[in-house]
């Protein structure tokens, strides 16, 4: 909406207008780190165009914000001005805001001066603005016709309270506006960032901050994140080429496509570990794997077959509705709660140099099934994950129910080879990036 001063006794008035929505970009890559100096340490996060990006611990508002001078409502002058608001989480618990105020074009001459005065912050719940002077500008906050230069102010922090709360920073920015005529004093109006939503992506900003609980792994420390920007897993799919290949083909060719940034599915984590334990059962009882694997799959003698599934998240073939799970697996004609045969079911067999997936008893999938489960090597499918997600979960700070994409480094190049008709096959020759 617009922020508007208030109309003179002649109606006329000076207002921020709507800024330019954002086109929706594909976010940074959420590997980022905190901890830039400046914003120009961050490449992505500049004032060439309109952009709201983010990952998990920056996040970058670009906005083109109008300002107009208008008598009874309608348009007198506009201006335009590039707002960066820059926003650092420092790995625990304060952030950083960099904020850049710079002219699209040359000030028009309707306008006399257009001067920022000041700023005040905003916050929910328990965080604490530590609030700079005006003095703080680096470059002076006002222009005149025909100047170009930015102005940014220092940056903010706010102190943790309690165990798990979330809060969403605002700023209101405040400005004096004088129009060319000069019969008239200046009009003072102010933006408030949160107002005017931008491209529909305004809850990027949102912060969760938490305290590790008493059980946490030594060396956990207090930290906040964006928690609505989901983080993004990587396979290593070269060491790992068997577990890669089966969760791109449930990824890539099932209707639920889970983890799929491109089809903006992602998976949900699962912390319930009782649940997790129900969940895996079910897709995979005991002994399925060494039933239905092959040995040559496995990469020593110490290796056994597993039965690979993405038990640890909501996406789970084995999670009913009612305990949460968005693709319950039950089998056709059936209320019984989820089970293993209505996924799509495969293992792995070396098959020449290669290690090629089969479905099971000869059974060509449909792909209307919304989960998957392979007999795999035991060692492929346990490193894949393991101590590497761990250590995933730990420096993104998921907990339960956050949302997060999986890389599987799988290509097929397009190789794939699709049947047309019941029971034709599905073959593609996979590449791990």
């Amino acid at each position: 909406m617009e922020q508007c001063s208030e109309p003179d006794a002649d109606g006329r008035q000076v207002c921020f207008g709507k800024s330019t929505p954002a086109p929706k970009g594909k976010a940074p890559r959420a590997s980022e780190k905190a901890g830039a100096a400046a914003t120009a340490g961050v490449e992505w996060c500049n004032t060439n165009f309109e952009s709201i990006l983010a990952t998990r611990f920056i996040e970058c508002d670009v906005r083109s914000v109008p300002v107009i001078i208008s008598m009874n409502g309608v348009p007198q002058a506009v201006t335009n001005f590039m707002f960066l608001r820059m926003l650092e989480l420092d790995g625990q618990n304060t952030f950083a805001e960099h904020l850049t105020i710079e002219p699209a074009q040359q000030i028009p001459p309707a306008f006399r001066e257009i001067n920022f005065v000041g700023w005040k912050h905003l916050c929910e719940t328990s965080c604490t603005p530590q609030e700079q002077p005006v003095t703080a500008w680096k470059g002076k906050p006002w222009w005149v016709p025909g100047e170009m230069h930015s102005a940014t102010p220092f940056s903010w922090g706010t102190s943790l309270a309690g165990t798990d709360y979330r809060f969403k920073p605002d700023i209101q920015i405040d400005a004096n506006i004088l129009p060319a005529d000069g019969r008239i004093r200046p009009f003072k109006t102010g933006y408030q960032w949160s107002l005017d939503y931008n491209g529909g992506t305004e809850d990027l900003d949102r912060i969760r901050c938490d305290t590790p609980a008493a059980d946490a792994p030594a060396g956990s420390v207090p930290g906040c994140v964006f928690v609505n920007v989901a983080p993004t897993y990587t396979f290593n799919a070269k060491a790992f080429p068997q577990a890669a290949a089966h969760a791109w083909l449930i990824q890539k060719a099932t209707a639920k496509y889970p983890g799929s940034m491109v089809d903006q599915k992602p998976l949900y984590y699962m912390g319930d570990e009782a649940q997790n334990t129900r969940s895996r059962t079910r897709i995979c009882p005991t002994g399925w794997a060494a039933n239905n694997g092959d040995p040559s799959a496995l990469v020593d003698a110490g290796d056994t077959l597993n039965c690979d599934e993405f038990a640890s998240s909501y996406n789970s073939g084995g999670m009913s509705s009612t305990e949460g799970g968005i693709n319950p697996a039950i089998p056709p004609g059936k209320t019984t709660l989820p089970r293993g045969d209505a996924c799509i079911s495969m293992y792995a067999k070396k098959h020449g140099s290669m290690i090629h997936l089969f479905s099971q008893n000869g059974a060509d999938p449909t792909f209307n099934e919304v989960c998957g489960r392979a007999a795999i090597s035991g060692m492929h499918n346990q490193e894949s994950m393991g101590g590497h997600f761990a250590n995933f979960m730990k420096q993104m700070r998921i907990k339960d129910r956050d949302a997060y994409w999986l890389d599987t480094r799988m290509d097929d190049r397009g190789t794939c080879r699709y049947g047309v008709g019941g029971g034709q096959p599905v073959i593609c020759e996979l590449v791990a990036q």
